[in-house]
């Protein structure tokens, strides 16, 4: 499992998704007397109904000011808050359970959880893409699943055994998920192979040259894949991938090589900057996020993992990393850059005795983190897991905010979220594709 130490900006702003359609259709339910959170960042509205047609939202409306149809199923919600289905927008399932069997739980209590979408950040695409194929037809009780293939220099492949685990039975970078490239590689097929696998972006991982990376990416763009990298790509910078036009850059720490005199050409440093003395305004970070704001390079910030790291492992990561990426997050949200919620976990609690499967997603804590330490609002971190989270999985027609013709996935909490965002731990139910899921994941 790829666990840490380890799209363009919206300008499509959705002018009123309160505003009254036409129904096509009659609607299969009705939520009404709803507080609506709706995911773009507007405050609340109180007392509306969102009706849903199988599984699409139909419509959103004031209470009362459409008729009942009634042949529908009317869920009274006064009193409780519904947010859009969250999105965690970094996650590595495989290495997560010990064989096939266990995931059907684990991604039921995902599910459960709040979380009706996520991106695989790498791993056994064959099994992911198995998983993704039950779950976005909703033949598994699951989040829906896009997933990444990973292409890296070939040195990473010598170094890390995580390749190994995840690519066995092929030759060692040469699985279609899991590419080693270097300047002799044909790019265009490489591309190729790695869309074949179903993956809807490109994971750019480590030790590749700001040359590749640019390549890689304009490649990818062509054939319709996303590009997500690390912050650093180990010797490619922050700013070589942002100029590269890659669509999302992860993990907050790895923007301290931003303003470092060197960078290292092998990422095993990755996690090991000089967080004492760099700053998180230094100028050249500073340019960064001017950069990312204008390109709409979204920052997948994946707080959490390192925390642990630093609480358990601390010296595996350089010392002072989490005021250095508190800061350099909030910052980044300052300069009005857009930033994923991500947890880059298997998207629940473990420990050494395996997966809590009654703990909530992580995805709550790491949306925590973000109001925190980050000066992020709770409606703004709600927003960052929905509409910023989708754009980053190029999902935004399809999911992310609460509006007519996107899914029915939606939390119902039964406590204000935009008061404290732990409230997002208060799930009344959960719906899926227009389904209610109810707490024992019926």
């Amino acid at each position: 499992m790829f666990a840490s130490i380890y799209t363009k900006r919206l300008v499509l702003i959705l002018l009123s998704t309160l505003a009254v359609p036409v129904l096509a259709a009659e609607p299969s339910l009705l939520l009404t007397h709803a507080t609506v959170i709706d995911g773009t960042g507007t405050p609340a509205q109180a007392n509306m109904t969102i009706a849903i047609d199988g599984p699409r939202i139909a419509a959103i409306y004031p209470d009362g000011s459409q008729a009942v149809p009634k042949a529908a199923r009317v869920e009274d919600l006064s009193g409780r808050y519904v947010i859009p289905g969250l999105i965690d927008a970094h996650v590595h399932l495989t290495g997560a359970e010990p064989d096939f069997a266990h995931y059907q739980p684990h991604l039921q209590a995902m599910l459960r959880g709040g979380v009706t979408a996520l991106r695989d950040m790498a791993g056994d695409d064959r099994l992911v893409a198995y998983l993704a194929g039950e779950a976005n037809s909703d033949a598994l009780a699951s989040p829906d699943i896009f997933f990444v293939a990973l292409m890296a220099g070939p040195t990473f492949f010598v170094e890390d055994e995580r390749a190994k685990e995840a690519s066995e039975g092929e030759p060692l970078g040469f699985a279609p998920w899991m590419q080693a490239i270097s300047s002799t590689t044909d790019i265009p097929l490489a591309v190729a192979e790695a869309k074949g696998t179903g993956a809807t972006a490109l994971k750019l991982y480590a030790n590749l040259p700001a040359d590749l990376v640019t390549k890689l990416t304009a490649e990818a763009h062509r054939q319709g894949l996303r590009v997500w990298t690390h912050a650093t790509i180990f010797p490619a910078t922050p700013a070589d991938a942002v100029n590269a036009g890659v669509d999302t850059i992860s993990h907050s720490p790895y923007l301290v090589w931003a303003a470092a005199p060197t960078v290292p050409d092998d990422y095993r440093a990755r996690a090991l900057g000089d967080f004492e003395h760099i700053r998180p305004d230094a100028p050249q970070i500073v340019a960064l996020f001017q950069a990312m704001k204008q390109h709409g390079t979204i920052l997948d910030a994946t707080l959490l993992p390192f925390k642990e790291e630093a609480d358990h492992h601390s010296k595996s990561v350089g010392a002072g990393i989490m005021p250095w990426s508190y800061a350099v997050t909030k910052l980044a949200h300052q300069q009005g850059v857009l930033i994923d919620v991500g947890t880059d976990s298997s998207g629940l609690y473990a420990d050494a005795h395996g997966v809590d499967l009654n703990a909530l997603p992580l995805e709550h804590t790491e949306m925590a983190l973000l109001v925190e330490h980050c000066g992020f609002t709770p409606l703004e971190a709600i927003q960052a897991a929905t509409q910023v989270s989708a754009a980053a999985m190029g999902q935004t027609a399809q999911r992310g905010t609460i509006t007519a013709g996107k899914r029915a996935d939606l939390v119902v909490l039964t406590a204000d979220p935009t008061r404290d965002i732990h409230n997002t731990r208060k799930i009344a139910f959960v719906i899926k594709n227009g389904q209610i899921i109810k707490k024992d994941g019926a």
